[in-house]
């Protein structure tokens, strides 16, 4: 999956993606670095830190 399907997935814009990934941690952010395609586990991950983000940012 790239970075627009997780995008389009979270519901939020590519750029709002990108500002909340720089909040993950810095040695996945190097490991993912420069891959278009992203695997399984990445997406899982991003997906649980940034959903986890989305729900303590609306309180």
């Amino acid at each position: 999956m790239n970075r627009k399907e997780l995008a389009m997935e979270l519901d939020i814009s590519r750029s709002t993606l990108g500002r909340r990934m720089k909040d993950l941690d810095p040695k996945f952010n190097e490991q993912i670095k420069g891959h278009y395609l992203l695997l399984e586990n990445e997406v899982k991950y991003i997906h649980e830190q940034i959903s986890g983000m989305q729900k303590w940012q609306t309180l």
